[in-house]
């Protein structure tokens, strides 16, 4: 039989041909293999032993739980003795180093907290103004220094007991008394006026009596004058 069919026909008739015999051997080939059941037995035997290890564990904090001590703990090298139970007291990152507040100077005082420049400024200006502080208290005279809470000022400074400049109120001129910041104009004309009238004061009750300072006055003056 002669079958006229041109160079494209014949092609696409031997195209076809291959993809059918192609589908008949893969399908009697994969039906023809036998199929072969997946073996889980390992996967099962890791399952079975972690469950076991588990179950040791939970088993061994229980113990750990009912004869007193804490559960997990870490085993100690021979000869040491600290007990597994032992509570740790947590230690803090750095020592505050207390500085004497009638000492430091201001790079200092800028490395506690709540101190920047203009505070520490501020503080050693009145310091030396006042000779030296003999109370925390008396921070809270200066404005910017008043929202400072005493409890960190005790935290990161310390006072020495009478270690302040004095004044002798008997030999001190105006311009020494007047610069205290415990002296004002009226207070420094008064004392002047009385030792060259008089003569000497010879006691704080004297120069209370003089100049009628009020009490609080005079608590604060003790501290910085002697006669």
């Amino acid at each position: 039989m002669d079958f006229n069919f041109t160079k494209g026909e014949w092609a696409g008739a031997m195209a076809l041909a291959a993809l059918i015999l192609s589908s008949y051997l893969i399908y009697y080939l994969y039906d023809g293999k036998k199929k072969t059941p997946y073996d889980f037995s390992a996967f099962e035997a890791e399952v079975a032993a972690f469950e076991a290890e588990q179950q040791r564990l939970a088993d061994s904090a229980d113990a750990a739980r009912a004869q007193g001590r804490t559960y997990p703990y870490r085993s100690y090298a021979h000869g040491d003795t600290t007990p597994r139970n032992r509570k740790y007291e947590k230690k803090p990152l750095y020592e505050i180093v207390r500085l004497d507040l009638n000492r430091c100077d201001t790079d200092a005082i800028k490395t506690v907290p709540q101190f920047g420049s203009k505070r520490a400024a501020k503080l050693v200006e009145y310091r030396d103004k006042l000779g030296g502080f003999y109370s925390f208290e008396q921070l809270k005279e200066v404005y910017v220094l008043q929202s400072i809470d005493t409890a960190l000022l005790h935290k990161y400074f310390f006072l020495r007991a009478g270690d302040v400049r004095k004044i002798n109120i008997n030999t001190a001129t105006y311009k020494e008394l007047i610069q205290h910041p415990y002296f004002d104009a009226y207070l420094t004309k008064t004392i002047l006026a009385y030792r060259e009238k008089h003569g000497a004061i010879r006691s704080l009750a004297e120069l209370q009596e003089i100049t009628h300072a009020y009490p609080e006055l005079m608590e604060r003056l003790k501290h910085y004058v002697v006669f």
